[in-house]
């Protein structure tokens, strides 16, 4: 059976459950539903014409029945494998898989009950349970799973009378009760349909090209049968008829599938929440040094020590919430040969963010030698996460004689540690501010302040925020502002710390919007092209606002002009220009994009094709597509270009005024273009991690606004969009002569 069958046909019934291609192709016994829950975009399925209309209503049970009002733009119609559409089931699985609700919340609004409690079993153990066969001879019996309720699945095959073989997935769901699956049906119009009676029961069959059906009410569950076979007997698989597809589903003993029986399961395992599994022993758990805490981003939550095991001779700390264990594991440190013990553990603000840090004393004794305490702390990063420290335990050894600091040694040092002053030439600064505020009647002079900190492996310098005092740094100060509020997530040399190269350059005074008051601009990164935040002087409000982030900004003749590299390792710049919005702001007035690619030469799309092929590009990203990005009527050039991957961008020119203008260009690392509701869309995918985006034309600048974001799953692939941007090469004119442009 060959892979891309598989996924175009087996691989549509979803579930929440891991699925190895392999393992099917050898058919070992393992659960075979591999996709994990999507949204389905909304598009109604023309096809059905009676949903939620029962057999016994209309005298017919087929897939007009089942399959749901919406589809999937890729994959056409499909059923939630619970049953009549219109049915509670069918209207939960229909709600959770549209992203609405969550499994749990979807099934309570229909009065209903999730099934998330799934374990494998083998054949003989499920026949045992149901009370006999459940089909006849000529069935492979495979593996299987079930739920907690009685809810199952198996893979199977089956001998058909002329030797032939079909694969097959079986799906009997309970009523009352709702679990992760659904099947992909494509066009219910392209299947055959009929009835059959066996043993005083209507089965509803359908027959495909690629695919076929097999579906039976049974009073308390329902069974959908997926065949991974049809009428084409495409890929080596045989070509089914109506006689052979009725042979098969009158293999299937269906008064034994019909019943409802609940397994014994085993009790659960621990649940992990990152990476491999870890099943913690008990003879190994630390109970004195073991807590119930209330830590960010978790909540109450166990933190357990875990003292080394044969296969890894450090401690190691987990987090346990909810009997759940996580593989959590703080960023252990390995000291082979040497018995450990904790000495202390300690949740508080060690690093002055404002939220609870780590921190754990460790007491070592070599075989050979003295023993030592390591200081290890583990600082909140932000989303749950804790990072280890680097460096703070040979800092304190430095800085003290003591071999055993306590949790109030540390606590003391780091208070200095963390929290470092910066005033960074505070007269200059401080001068430049009064000056600028002179003007106000009775307005003391202002003394800036940046508290921030040192990198702890070379000259990084890092602002975490700024207090403003009058007259002197002393008391209260009447502003603190928080480097956070420029671009919420501030991540430099610590998260929620800025970044910079020189202690002297991480804050600088300036009017930047012309008003006649000084403003405040801190660097943000270490790059030539690193960001600056701004923060204006509101003099009504007599303090300072956050007003903008620019890059290598300038004041030229009453505007403000920032140029930056379009693209990490490109050539071409961009020029922005910025005028006072008289709202003590600034607002951009037009954005030019110059350099090495500008093609300034050319005076139309040929020319700047025939620019591009000249340069030293690799030919891999000389391609170039259409698209009406100003929405005139008339299409623009968007065309790639690149050295490398990691540097590849796209260029936008124009021709909406006759003559030829770049517009801007974007980033095109690792990415596809797509047409999405009418608009370009970029999907960048690199390492798991995906961002969309959608390419627009603000009148002056081409833009780039991120629409979503993820990091994909193990066994998750990058999506896809019904409609790609046609793309060819550069020295492909059929394009342009296709949109008559010459």
């Amino acid at each position: 059976m060959s892979k891309d069958i598989y996924r175009e046909t087996f691989s549509h019934v979803r579930s929440s459950y891991e699925f190895n291609m392999e393992d099917f192709e050898k058919m070992k016994t393992k659960k075979a539903f591999p996709l994990k829950k999507g949204l389905i975009a909304a598009a109604v399925a023309a096809v059905v014409a009676a949903l939620g209309i029962t057999a016994s209503a209309t005298g017919f049970f087929g897939l007009s029945d089942l399959v749901m009002p919406e589809e999937d733009p890729r994959y056409g119609s499909y059923l939630t494998l619970q049953g009549y559409a219109g049915s509670p089931e069918s209207k939960a699985v229909e709600e959770y898989l549209n992203g609405g609700l969550s499994l749990e919340e979807a099934a309570a609004k229909y009065g209903l009950k999730a099934q998330t409690r799934c374990e494998d079993l083998q054949y003989g153990e499920l026949m045992a349970l149901q009370g006999g066969e459940l089909f006849d001879a000529r069935h492979d019996r495979s593996g299987c799973y079930i739920y907690e309720n009685g809810a199952f699945g198996l893979d199977g095959t089956y001998a058909l009378g002329d030797g032939k073989t079909l694969d097959y997935q079986l799906v009997r769901s309970v009523k009352g009760s709702v679990v992760d699956n659904m099947l992909y049906l494509g066009d219910p119009a392209e299947y055959e349909q009929w009835n059959i009676d066996v043993g005083g029961r209507t089965l509803a069959l359908a027959l495909g090209a690629e695919k076929a059906l097999v579906i039976a009410d049974l009073g308390d569950s329902f069974a959908t049968v997926n065949v991974l076979a049809g009428t084409s007997g495409a890929e080596g698989t045989p070509a089914l008829t109506r006689d052979s597809l009725e042979e098969f589903a009158k293999s299937f003993n269906w008064g034994i599938l019909a019943v409802v029986a609940k397994p014994e399961l085993p009790s659960a395992p621990p649940e992990v929440r990152y990476g491999a599994g870890v099943e913690l022993l008990p003879e190994y758990i630390d109970e004195e040094q073991s807590f119930q805490v209330k830590l960010a981003g978790w909540d109450k939550v166990w933190f357990i020590s875990y003292r080394p095991t044969p296969e890894f001779g450090d401690m190691r700390f987990f987090l346990s919430k909810d009997k759940k264990v996580s593989d959590y594991e703080f960023t252990p440190v390995c000291n082979d040969n040497a018995s450990v013990s904790v000495a202390a553990v300690s949740f508080e603000d060690f690093t002055g963010m404002g939220v609870g840090d780590v921190l754990v004393l460790l007491d070592y004794e070599r075989e050979a030698g003295a023993g030592y305490r390591d200081v290890r702390l583990f600082r909140y990063a932000g989303e749950g996460e804790f990072v280890l420290e680097p460096g703070i335990g040979e800092a304190m050894r430095q800085a003290s004689a003591d071999p055993e600091p306590t949790v109030a040694d540390v606590r003391k040092f780091c208070k200095s540690y963390f929290t470092e002053g910066m005033r960074q030439d505070p007269e200059r600064v401080t001068d430049q501010v009064a000056a600028s505020l002179a003007i106000q009647e009775g307005r003391k002079r202002l003394v800036i302040e940046a508290i921030g900190r040192k990198g702890p492996y070379d000259e990084r310098w890092g602002i975490r925020e700024i207090r403003i005092y009058e007259n002197s740094a002393s008391g209260e100060p009447v502003q603190v502002i928080n480097v956070r509020e420029a671009q919420g997530f501030v991540n430099g040399i610590y998260v929620g710390y800025t970044e910079a190269p020189r202690r002297e350059g991480t804050m600088t005074a300036l009017d930047l919007n012309l008003d006649g008051f000084c403003d405040l601009g801190v660097q943000a990164g270490m790059e030539e092209d690193a960001p600056c935040y701004y923060w204006f002087w509101d003099n009504d409000a007599g303090k300072f606002e956050y007003g903008i982030t620019l890059r290598n900004a300038e004041v030229r003749d009453g505007q403000i002009v920032e140029c930056y590299k379009a693209n990490e390792g490109a050539s071409d710049y961009v020029y922005n220009t910025y005028e006072p919005d008289g709202k003590g702001g600034l607002r951009l007035v037009k954005s030019e994009t110059s350099g090495h690619g500008d093609g300034a030469e050319a005076n139309d799309y040929r020319g700047i094709l025939a620019y591009l092929q000249s340069q030293d590009y690799e030919p891999l990203y000389l391609r170039y597509g259409l698209f009406d990005l100003t929405g005139d009527g008339t299409p623009e050039l968007i065309a790639g270009y690149g050295h490398y991957e990691a540097d590849a961008e796209a260029g936008v020119w124009s021709m909406d005024t006759g003559r030829l203008e770049k517009l801007g260009s974007f980033d095109m690392a690792h990415s596809l273009l797509y047409v999405v509701d009418g608009k370009l869309t970029r999907l960048m995918g690199q390492m798991g991690y995906e961002v969309v985006s959608r390419i627009g034309y603000n009148g002056v600048e081409v833009t780039q606004t991120e629409i979503s974001n993820r990091l994909l799953g193990e066994e998750e692939d990058y999506q896809t969009f019904p409609e790609s941007l046609e793309m060819v090469e550069d020295s492909d004119l059929s394009l342009l002569e296709k949109a008559g442009i010459q």
